[in-house]
């Protein structure tokens, strides 16, 4: 299966209902990551992938114009055929846990965290933003860790090309910290009869990234690769947030 492109470039046209009942529905919805996207099973890439380059040094985002969203977790299920689904009750679990570990972060920074309801709250434009911010900060690691190659030189190269005046007014905040985490899981059946195919190149992908609400670009990104690890372990979910974080805080507060 392919991997389908985020088209950073393109302007977002599909309609949504405002209101606050229709904007938790959708929230909702874009939470589910299956609802959002489907990159499938990637081979790694052959030839030379561009390095990418940040927008801006971590040190010049400040913590006080800062907000992070919940974490939004993808885990696919592949079998000895090499199906491949998508675990929506894995990972919603993964991802609560996740979100737990990302608040007590930037709580300590001194920056802020936007739950679920305050996301509802900004409207269905938040709603599309955190969306494409999912989509887009899981492709980028997957070219930092050479899974993709999407052909695009700068974090930048990823932009939101609607308006954010209304979302930046909402979140109050001028920066936006996305993180995805995205593991492909081995079936019983795959490790059983497959065992020379179980070992899957890119099983486990974190990134994280921040989005610079002025104009919609990518600013500053970092990601992990394990191919060994199960994100099931909070442990591990803890060890990635904080690793991926820890070069973005580092003129923040001591603690994090």
């Amino acid at each position: 299966m392919g991997v389908r492109r985020s088209r950073p470039r393109r302007k977002h046209s599909t309609p949504v209902a405002a209101g606050p009942k229709n904007s938790q529905v959708r929230i909702a919805a874009v939470l589910r990551p299956s609802c959002w996207f489907v990159l499938g099973l990637l081979a790694a890439t052959t030839g030379c992938t561009p390095a990418l380059q940040n927008r801006l040094p971590a040190d010049a985002i400040s913590p006080a114009r800062l907000v992070a969203v919940p974490p939004q977790v993808l885990i696919y299920t592949l079998d000895a055929d090499d199906h491949s689904s998508v675990d929506d009750q894995s990972a919603a679990a993964i991802a609560n846990t996740a979100s737990n570990v990302l608040r007590k972060i930037v709580d300590r920074q001194r920056a802020r965290f936007a739950d679920r309801e305050a996301l509802a709250a900004c409207g269905p434009g938040c709603a599309k933003f955190y969306q494409w911010g999912g989509r887009a900060t899981l492709e980028i690691g997957l070219q930092r860790e050479k899974i993709h190659n999407f052909g695009f030189h700068s974090v930048a190269d990823w932009t939101f090309r609607d308006d954010l005046s209304a979302v930046r007014a909402s979140l109050g905040a001028d920066f936006v910290v996305f993180v995805t985490l995205k593991q492909t899981r081995d079936t019983t059946g795959r490790k059983a009869y497959v065992p020379g195919q179980a070992y899957i190149h890119g099983k486990q992908i974190d990134a994280a990234c921040v989005a610079d609400l002025r104009d919609g670009a990518m600013a500053w990104c970092t990601s992990l690769q394990d191919d060994v690890g199960d994100i099931a372990d909070p442990g591990r979910v803890l060890t990635a947030i904080h690793a991926m974080t820890r070069g973005l805080f580092a003129r923040a507060p001591a603690g994090g």
